[in-house]
């Protein structure tokens, strides 16, 4: 469909009841300093008009005359709604405007479960947020090594798992949705995630969306979605040097020892942001190097970001991003032996790869008559690796995304989105040849809302092409519902449906992984599934020296799998994707979060439980489903002394039950899986400018496997500077 007579409609309609503009002027400052705040958005209630505070704390919006209402926010402090009454004519309007600091320590609206803004507290769909400082706090160099922390959130060597939803795919598949601004940023041929490639220094929030985010997102959301959402340029310049240096201990068994010196790793980046005008940009450099606490763990890598934010007046504004990383590092696959699990085989001891990924966004907004607002969006991503060694496999992957979306407010209580979304791969690898992956999608949101209980009601349609012939279509509903009965308590529900097309890699991959071959099933069906949950947010914010905040969030859900596919061996070692008849996850999670003594203590406590199960058809349990924890327990505890803070964290995983690749021996115990209970602790110190850390990770120096014949991190410890100027 064209979309020219839309755009069109909606010219038309801006020049029908365009009217007579009339100026703001306003400030907004600390309530307790009295400091002007920079970046505050100021938005027309009900409407996407709005701007932001410059460096001064103050800002300009032009709006018709008549009654309105402004909401103020900014992240760390409480939002405010602020009615005002425009004359047809007067003197100039000026607002002076106090916020009050927000205890409440994450962000409080967000945008991915409904692409557009929204109160946490009302969302119908279970979504936690992850902040910067949180991210700072665990001297992240890439984002997967924070996201743990969170409910319902764990990984399986560095693949993202959302209540169990992926368990390990042997890297050729994830049902858990990475986007960056709202674009997906997953390879078209495996569907994998590559964490170097997120700036996990240039974040202002992450948004986790754990119920399944596929009427919205699509393929490879049927698990949920994790949304980066990259800072804009500060309203002052502002150059800043981070570094890391760190070293890995040497094994606690002198058998285990297998090179002289221990591990080193470092990361040096700078970043520079700057206003121009109305418009803003900032630039980063980071380089990173690791000797790896294993033989083939050591990597490299080069990396250039840069985002500019284009802004033009109250109606319009466009941002583009972009990131190149270039890397090699050893190619890991497995251990020696138990007697020598930090060194490779000896047939793969000089194993490696290279590659360069590009990936550019862009994204425009422009908005029509303060009622309508049309975003369009636009990426490339381009993979090319090359392995050296006994493998030589290489791959060239390019993808193309545009999207067109539209959002109309009916009213403050209800808000309709829909949008049009078409993707183009060409992926050409030595494993499975050249291939093209094409998808073409409508989605569509509308949520309502009446006194203190919301609806939402959405769906999507997606084909798929492999190769310029129809591969499958599939359509998914969602409904949910909030029930907001306290200002601090919010009830939701949701049922919704899910898809997943299979991935290049799974469809034809023919490649040796050590002792196995993997052969190509290119008569795989896609992934659906049902899923359901019920749960609760409270979040309080106390005004007592004992209690001075707290967040609850908790769940219970299930998911229902058809198709679910898997990697099986053969009794011969060869291994096909296939199609699980039936799969069932269901389960509970909870994450509490506290600050006591007026926030000089932070409590963070984080459980979910797994059942997950392979079903035939008539519902009867026949296994258990591989690469799952079925308990899942992190906590944080902070404590901040004047410019000093104090953190311990740990994370605890229940044994893995079942694994595809190698079973644990009944007699002799080779493969033999534990649980996994790690300790973390760090000191951070930070006067002006300067921010100085010192971190430890597994503090006890606890061995153990998430994938099999592949050890867990060593014993590590790092210091990180960083300095603003």
């Amino acid at each position: 469909m064209s979309s020219r007579p839309l755009l069109l409609f909606l010219v038309i309609c801006g020049g029908l009841i365009a009217r007579e503009q009339y100026e703001i002027h306003g400030n907004v400052t600390d309530a307790e300093t009295g400091e002007p705040l920079i970046g505050v958005n100021i938005v027309l209630a009900g409407t996407f008009t709005g701007t932001a505070t410059d460096a001064r704390g103050e800002f300009t919006l032009t709006l018709s005359p008549g009654s309105h209402t402004l909401t103020v926010t900014m992240i760390g402090y409480k939002s405010k709604r602020i009615p005002i009454m425009l004359p047809e004519s007067g003197p100039v309007v000026r607002l002076n405007i106090a916020l009050e600091r927000d205890i409440i320590t994450t962000p409080q609206i967000v945008v991915t479960a409904s692409r557009s803004a929204q109160d946490i507290m009302d969302l119908p769909l279970s979504v936690s947020t992850l902040s910067p400082r949180e991210i700072f706090s665990k001297n992240a160099i890439t984002l997967n090594e924070v996201l743990t922390t969170q409910a319902g959130v764990s990984m399986v060597h560095n693949q993202l798992n959302i209540r169990g939803a992926s368990g390990f795919t042997l890297g050729a598949g994830s049902r858990s949705l990475l986007l960056l601004d709202g674009i997906p940023i997953m390879g078209s041929a495996a569907g994998n995630i590559t964490w170097d490639i997120v700036p996990a220094s240039e974040i202002e929030r992450v948004e986790i969306v754990k119920s399944g985010g596929s009427a919205m997102f699509g393929s490879g959301a049927m698990g949920g979605v994790v949304n980066i959402i990259t800072r804009n340029a500060p309203a002052r310049p502002e150059t800043r040097f981070r570094s890391i240096v760190g070293f890995y201990s040497q094994p606690g068994y002198d058998q285990w020892k297998w090179r002289s010196r221990r591990g080193m790793f470092s990361m040096y980046e700078v970043t520079h942001s700057r206003p121009l005008g109305a418009h803003g940009f900032w630039i980063r450099a980071q380089r990173s190097v690791t000797d790896g606490y294993t033989q083939l763990g050591w990597k490299r890598a080069l990396s250039f970001t840069g985002k500019i934010k284009l802004n033009f007046g109250n109606r319009s504004n466009a941002s583009v991003y972009a990131n190149l990383l270039s890397d090699e590092g050893g190619a890991i696959s497995q251990w020696k032996s138990p007697a020598d699990p930090f060194e490779a085989p000896e047939i793969s001891k000089h194993d490696q790869s290279s590659g360069t990924k590009l990936n550019l966004n862009t994204v425009w907004n422009t908005v029509f008559n303060r009622q309508i607002i049309l975003r369009v969006k636009g990426a490339l991503y381009r993979v090319q690796w090359q392995n050296q060694g006994t493998n030589t496999d290489g791959s060239l992957e390019q993808k193309l995304l545009g999207e067109t979306q539209i959002e109309v407010p009916l009213g403050n209580d209800h808000h309709v989105t829909a949008g049009y979304t078409l993707q183009q791969a060409y992926i050409n690898a030595d494993i499975f040849g050249a291939h093209t992956v094409q998808t073409r999608a409508l989605y569509g949101l509308i949520r309502l809302k009446r006194g203190r209980f919301s609806t939402s009601l959405g769906g999507r349609y997606e084909s798929f092409l492999v190769d310029g012939a129809p591969f499958d279509h599939q359509t998914v509903p969602q409904i949910a519902f909030n029930y907001r009965p306290f200002s601090w308590l919010s009830l939701r529900a949701s049922y919704g449906g899910g898809f997943r097309s299979p991935t290049v890699a799974e469809l034809y991959s023919r490649s040796r992984l050590n002792v196995f071959k993997v052969e190509p099933n290119p008569n795989l069906r896609s992934e659906t599934s049902r899923s359901g949950e019920i749960g609760y947010s409270l979040r309080w914010a106390g005004k007592s020296s004992l209690l001075s905040f707290i967040q609850w969030e908790g769940a219970l859900f299930r998911n229902a799998f058809v198709d679910l596919i898997e990697p099986r061996p053969d009794r011969f070692g060869i291994i096909h994707f296939e199609n699980v008849t039936r799969a069932d996850i269901s389960g509970w999670e909870t994450g509490i979060t506290g600050g006591f003594f007026r926030r000089l203590l932070t409590v963070q406590l984080a459980y979910t439980y797994l059942n997950p199960v392979e079903i035939n058809a008539a519902g009867t349990i026949l296994d258990t489903l591989s690469y799952r924890y079925r308990h899942y327990f992190t906590q944080t505890v902070n404590v901040y002394l004047k410019a000093f803070t104090f953190s311990l964290d740990s994370r605890y995983s229940s044994r893995i039950e079942k694994t595809e690749l190698f079973d644990e021996h009944p007699l002799t115990h080779r493969d033999r899986r534990v649980p996994i209970h790690v300790w973390n602790g760090s000191v951070a110190y930070r006067r002006g400018n300067l921010d100085i850390m010192l971190r430890g990770e597994n503090l006890f120096q606890y061995y153990y496997v998430e994938l099999e014949r592949n050890l867990g991190k060593e014993r590590n410890f790092s210091l990180s500077v960083m300095w603003n100027y």
